[in-house]
């Protein structure tokens, strides 16, 4: 019979809000670095249109919205996270020591959010397809 390797004493551990964050800050971080790059290193629409350019398959429109979606979600999980470690981050402040614990199933959960995420950009799908709408609508028309 196979130990648990993160044994906390109960048979079913609870769901972690604060590994949540951690996982879903720490993905979202991997897929806005290279999508960033991608994009400053893209040449511009209007030319990458003319040569029908992309990058691992993907166009020059899917990686700003990858990127843009991926930014969205690092911005709204990036607050949740300082809200939730706001102890943790005053006693880091203070030199105090933090533990790490083990939660698969959070890492589950951030890793299909972050996925779906990448899946959606890729095939301009809603509701992350709204988000290029949305930046659209601002070069166009409300400038």
């Amino acid at each position: 019979m196979p130990t648990d390797p993160c044994p906390t004493g109960h048979p079913k551990p609870r769901f972690s809000a604060r590994a949540a964050a951690v996982f879903l800050a720490g993905l979202c971080f991997l897929v806005l670095v290279p999508s960033g790059l991608v994009v400053m290193i893209a040449p511009s629409g209007r030319i990458a249109g003319q040569i029908s350019w992309s990058f691992l398959g993907v166009a020059r429109p899917q990686w700003e919205l990858l990127h843009l979606a991926s930014g969205l979600l690092f911005t709204g999980v990036g607050g949740w996270h300082i809200w939730l470690h706001r102890a943790v981050i005053g006693n880091l402040l203070w030199s105090a020591a933090a533990q790490t614990l083990c939660h698969r199933r959070e890492l589950a959960l951030a890793a299909g959010l972050v996925g779906a995420i990448i899946v959606l950009a890729v095939l301009n799908l809603p509701p992350v397809a709204w988000l290029e709408q949305l930046q659209l609508w601002f070069k166009r028309d409300f400038w």
